[in-house]
């Protein structure tokens, strides 16, 4: 699944106390994952506060027009691996 947001930025969501996400890679999830999971941990520990992080917090919403989205992408992604084994 790729996690996509309306805006190609990824989401930090704090869910709970002590409870904090991220999310909407937009298909780049690599090497932003493993940063921000480095930047997560530092956090958890208490060795930066909320104004360090690399993106706001932000509120969990409803995406719009969510399954149409999911089918558009997933289509989009099969077409091209099919092309790439063409050429």
């Amino acid at each position: 699944m790729i996690g996509m947001t309306s805006d190609n930025l990824p989401r930090l969501h704090k869910l709970d106390r002590n409870v904090i996400a991220f999310s909407g890679y937009n298909g780049r999830g690599i090497a932003p994952g493993t940063v921000f999971g480095s930047v997560l941990a530092s956090y958890v520990l208490g060795q930066i506060v909320e104004n360090d992080l690399p993106l706001p917090v932000t509120a969990v919403e409803r995406q719009r027009f969510r399954a149409a989205q999911e089918v558009f992408y997933t289509a989009g992604s099969q077409l091209v691996h099919l092309m790439d084994s063409w050429f």
